[in-house]
């Protein structure tokens, strides 16, 4: 065993010693904006290679100004002469000191906010330009909200476009799939129209979680998929006491709403939620049954049903399951 543990000791420092000696480039430029940008090896030059993995993604030198060289955002950068997407000069005419990047990936200059063309623009060799100026909005007063929705003095701006389906004023974003204004609730999809919910009491809206929300009287979530089932809703769930909701490690997959425990929007039936629990791999149970998805699995024994982490296998005193049924008899 020792012998086997010096063994892989010792190819590990191997390949770290390779690593190191073929490894083209020094320290990262700037650590905290960008993982992407690096010193040459003499510190004489800029090395772009994409979250630094040039054996995979290869690596492009850089001919910069390095006294005025500087990290923008994780594919952005600039010197007193020129703005940089990745390791190409952007060749849109943009004001190289007011040039900043809002939140590492929104180009702004005082004079417009930009929206870039083509991602690959870096390794394209056309005369393209790299920027389109985002029509009307205000560059002094332009704001990222966040990787959707941006604001000015004038506009919501979702994914770079004029958003007229929110009122400015009141507009503010719930988390990572719902938003809301003084006229109602919605949910957004990239893509997608904003998608009001009907009912639902805008001046009490909570988060519960990145992808869940609350009013005063129900949980409401985006359902995509039930099963194999395309369901593609947005699910609203009654509760009676905030206190007795509880998510599990699927968040909306799995929740217990007082009494009752849902299993993508849908009631499971039998169950005893006040010693319901998760188990692995779309297994719960409580202290009557074993459950796999919604349904009870009727042959199981709830006391002796547990998880082999070594075999990988879910068992109990009578039987191995898979997917919820019986594939092994032990008698």
């Amino acid at each position: 065993m020792i012998v086997a543990i010096l063994f892989v000791s010792i190819g590990a420092l191997c390949v770290y010693g390779v690593y190191r000696f073929f490894n083209p480039f020094g320290k990262v430029v700037n650590e905290e904006l960008s993982d992407s940008y690096y010193y040459t090896r003499d510190n004489k030059g800029i090395v772009y290679s994409p979250m630094g993995n040039w054996f995979s993604l290869g690596k492009h030198e850089m001919e910069v100004d390095l006294s005025t060289f500087q990290v923008l955002g994780r594919d952005y950068a600039k010197d007193e002469n020129h703005a940089y997407f990745k390791s190409r000069v952007i060749n849109t005419p943009v004001d190289i000191p007011s040039f900043e990047v809002k939140s590492g990936f929104m180009p702004i200059d005082k004079n417009h906010v930009y929206v870039l063309v083509d991602d690959l623009y870096y390794l394209d060799t056309s005369e393209a330009e790299a920027f389109e100026v985002l029509e009307g909005a205000d560059a002094q007063t332009y704001e990222q909200l966040s990787y959707d929705f941006a604001k000015d003095k004038n506009f919501i701006y979702r994914n770079n476009e004029k958003c007229t389906a929110v009122d400015r004023e009141s507009f503010e974003i719930i988390n990572d799939q719902f938003c809301k204004d003084f006229r109602g609730v919605y949910h957004y999809q990239y893509g997608r129209p904003l998608s009001k919910i009907d009912g639902a009491n805008v001046s009490e809206i909570v988060s519960l979680t990145y992808s869940c929300i609350r009013d005063d009287k129900n949980v409401y979530f985006f359902l995509s998929y039930r099963g194999s089932e395309y369901v593609e809703e947005i699910i609203k769930l009654p509760f009676k006491n905030s206190e007795e909701i509880r998510f599990f490690s699927d968040y909306s997959s799995l929740i217990k709403i007082d009494n009752n425990i849902y299993y993508h929007g849908l009631i499971i039936d039998g169950v005893d939620a006040s010693t319901f629990e998760e188990l692995k791999y779309g297994y719960t149970k409580d202290k009557d049954h074993v459950f796999f998805n919604w349904k009870i699995i009727e042959e199981a024994d709830v006391n002796t049903f547990k998880y082999n982490e070594r075999k990988d296998i879910f068992s109990d005193k009578n039987h191995i399951y898979e997917e919820g049924k019986v594939v092994k008899s032990k008698r």
